[in-house]
């Protein structure tokens, strides 16, 4: 029966390679003490900001760690929509507008009020209703001056610096943010939405960038070393044994959600671990 150390409520502080390869990693428990991990191989799953910080403390070489951040344009409205309209039973309002080739945005629509996710509670039919929200995702340009990088002043508990983020959008970015205010209006009223704002005009706001929490492509996938971090199975570029999972392996999320597309690639990477063993 093989044996195997298993690290409980631990803090990953440090990967350890040793001639391009992984050989494990440097862990604290909550009372700072540290201890060794000793893997074939090690998959980092820490999310597209704490990956890279990872990585960048434990010396792991790169030029496009970190690099590379994205995420999604969101600009949001509210608005309300009379029941009297509509001839079917009423439930829960989940309104999808796909992105295409020419409208690289996707909008959701949802409600009614903050009960778009209550699928099996009864609620008082009111004659008109507010929607929780009208939001266009916009698709985001996958550029190398977008970054995460480690801050030194700033450190945690277990000595590993914080991170910093340089973002901003690019001109055909803020082309398609525009975009998405034109069109939205425009599809509240094919749906039979009224948009609610100021002086009688819909409040069409651009939220922080970050604010739909997808950020994705600081360790992205590709062949270039010098444009990816890993290959097209998750593994760094040059150290035998190192993946990395997760949305930051992404090199391009269009303006869908990108779970299911991490959680595929996570599989095809555990399945090309498995092969190679």
């Amino acid at each position: 029966m093989a044996s195997f150390d298993l690290a409980v409520n631990a803090n990953a502080t440090r990967i350890v390679t040793q001639e391009g390869k992984v050989v494990g990693v440097e862990v604290s428990n909550p009372l700072k003490q540290a201890f060794f991990i000793r893997a074939k191989s090690v998959i980092v799953a820490t999310s597209t900001l704490q990956a890279p910080r990872l990585l960048l403390h434990s010396g792991i070489p790169g030029r496009a760690i970190g690099h590379y951040l994205a995420n999604h344009s969101f600009v949001v409205t509210y608005g309300l929509i009379r029941t009297s309209a509509i001839p079917e039973v009423l439930g829960t309002l989940a309104i999808l507008v796909p992105s295409t080739a020419k409208r690289p945005y996707q909008v959701q629509i949802q409600g009614p009020g903050p009960y778009y996710w209550y699928h099996d509670t009864a609620k008082e039919l009111q004659e008109e209703w507010g929607l929780n929200f009208c939001g266009g995702f916009g698709t985001v340009e996958s550029r190398f001056e977008n970054k995460v990088y480690l801050d030194p002043a700033r450190r945690d508990d277990y000595g590993v610096p914080h991170i910093g983020v340089s973002f901003a959008y690019s001109t055909k970015d803020h082309a398609i943010i525009e975009q998405i205010k034109a069109d939205i209006p425009r599809i509240a009223q094919a749906a039979g939405i009224q948009l609610t704002g100021s002086s009688g005009q819909p409040d069409l706001s651009l939220l922080a960038p970050g604010a739909d929490f997808q950020e994705s492509g600081t360790c992205r996938m590709g062949n270039d070393p010098l444009t990816s971090t890993t290959n097209r199975y998750g593994q760094i570029h040059g150290i035998s044994g190192l993946y990395v999972a997760g949305n930051s392996v992404l090199p391009h999320i269009g303006a869908a959600n990108p779970s299911l597309t991490a959680a595929a690639m996570a599989i095809r990477t555990v399945d090309y671990i498995v092969q190679n063993m």
